[in-house]
């Protein structure tokens, strides 16, 4: 799979410019299962991770002048992350040439790898087909999965390790749910989510050939088909939220209306809070599995479901995260399920394992890197919402021809994400996808700045 998205890269590349074989070559990259893994130095490396390494030394090579063009806000912000996971896990562990390592790829290696890949001028037109030629044949896969039950790359490749516990059996008794070529998922979901601004650029710039819009249009449909056959609700219901996000900026009246219709929905969900919850656990496809636990002897015992576990690590992780301070607990504390060492967990051995997943992704860089880390990480998540509105009003001057359908569906999906990410687990699996978005709309922050700054516009 690395020599396939090598191969596509050095081919696409070729015909279109060098600039744009990183681009092309990460999109195909998806195509690889995130278990299809190698050991090196102990750090398990996949085939995106391996092809982004590969293409950046490759791009460093031949576009080293752009390497340092062009500095913008979400750089300094990704930077400042990358350089506190070092300062906090050197501080607990000690192995600094090693940590180094493993806090560049999981912060700057997917970011570096979306920033160069649309750097330059017409990224997006050059590299949108290809982006959502991938999601499409990966949602296809999905839609397939989810009536049939066979992962495809299980069944052509090789089976998927057990990292992440993969629920195998019908959803409401009527599909599977599709995991893809990812461990969960709720994490297809999250990624495809990712490629729908790649989608709405292609229709949006389809204005003319009605043979070419239905195709482009029909990749976008394939897309939002396979956030469906994961058959998770956080995802689905992302899609809705980005909608709504993208009306309320285009419409006065709307956005005053969602706004209302947001908040009154919020009251009547805490007011009615355990008939919400009650709904949730009838909807589960598990609702005959329910517990009875108690997280200490201060605490009545309460009933546990997998819906209710997203309350239970609020409850039991939240004031761990604030007890941790501004450097947390590092990532070797943190990890594992439950985390390794943890001060003021249940004392209860099973009542611990049963409540060892901490879905929330804010509640893991908290309990990892601090107050600091968790305020640097949402500041990455806001500003990158606020570059793409900032430049939905500019991108049909700077960016052409991509224009503000594009932007507004980038500050539409992560603020959609910002939810959905409350809900799951960091996982390297999505966060990748979410990390090179990022990096993207560096990317076109940088490309945007250059324009100005030459005045080629």
């Amino acid at each position: 799979m690395l020599t396939v998205s090598l191969a596509f890269a050095a081919w696409y590349g070729r015909r279109h410019g060098k600039q744009y074989a990183l681009g092309a070559g990460m999109a195909v990259s998806m195509l690889a299962g995130t278990w299809f893994e190698i050991e090196v130095f102990n750090t398990p490396i996949n085939v995106t991770m391996a092809t982004a390494i590969v293409l950046l030394i490759v791009y460093c090579t031949h576009s080293w002048r752009e390497i340092f063009k062009a500095i913008n806000l979400l750089d300094v912000l990704i930077t400042a992350l990358f350089l506190w996971h070092i300062v906090v896990d050197v501080y607990y562990d000690g192995n600094p040439l090693a940590i180094a390592a493993q806090a560049y790829g999981q912060w700057m290696l997917p970011y570096a790898a979306g920033r160069y890949a649309f750097v330059h001028a017409g990224s997006l037109e050059k590299l949108s087909p290809v982006f959502v030629t991938v999601a499409a044949i990966i949602s296809v896969a999905a839609i397939f999965e989810s009536v049939s039950g066979i992962n495809l790359w299980e069944l052509l490749l090789t089976e998927m390790d057990d990292k992440v516990s993969h629920p195998r059996r019908r959803r409401y008794d009527w599909l599977y749910r599709a995991a893809g070529p990812v461990r969960h998922p709720i994490f297809l979901g999250i990624v495809l989510m990712t490629m729908l601004p790649f989608a709405v650029d292609l229709v949006s710039r389809q204005r003319d050939s009605s043979k070419k819009r239905i195709l482009v249009s029909t990749g976008l449909a394939a897309v939002i088909l396979g956030v469906g056959a994961t058959l998770s609700r956080g995802p689905i219901l992302c899609l809705p939220v980005s909608a709504l996000f993208a009306v309320a900026w285009y419409d006065r009246i709307a956005r005053w209306s969602i706004i209302i219709l947001a908040m009154i929905g919020s009251l009547i969900a805490i007011v009615y809070a355990d008939s919400f919850l009650s709904y949730l656990d009838s909807s589960e496809s598990n609702r005959g599995e329910s517990h009875i636990v108690e997280i200490d002897d201060r605490n009545s015992p309460q009933i546990y479901t997998s819906s209710r576990n997203r309350i239970f690590v609020v409850k039991i992780y939240g004031p761990l995260v604030v007890k941790g301070g501004p450097v947390g607990y590092g990532s070797k504390r943190s990890t594992g399920f439950p985390p390794r060492n943890l001060p003021g967990l249940p004392a209860d051995p099973t009542v611990r394992e049963r409540l060892g997943v901490v879905d929330n992704s804010y509640i893991n860089i908290g309990l990892r890197f601090g107050w600091i880390g968790l305020v640097t990480f949402v500041c990455t998540l806001l500003f990158t919402i606020s570059f793409a509105l900032r430049f939905a009003l500019v991108a049909s001057t700077y960016l052409y021809p991509c224009d503000w359908q594009c932007m507004i569906a980038y500050a539409g999906v992560f603020f959609a994400l910002l939810f959905e990410i409350g809900t799951v687990f960091w996982s390297y699996d999505y966060a990748f996808w979410i990390m090179l978005q990022i990096g993207a709309i560096s990317g076109s922050a940088s490309q945007v700045a250059q324009a100005r700054t030459k005045g080629w516009i």
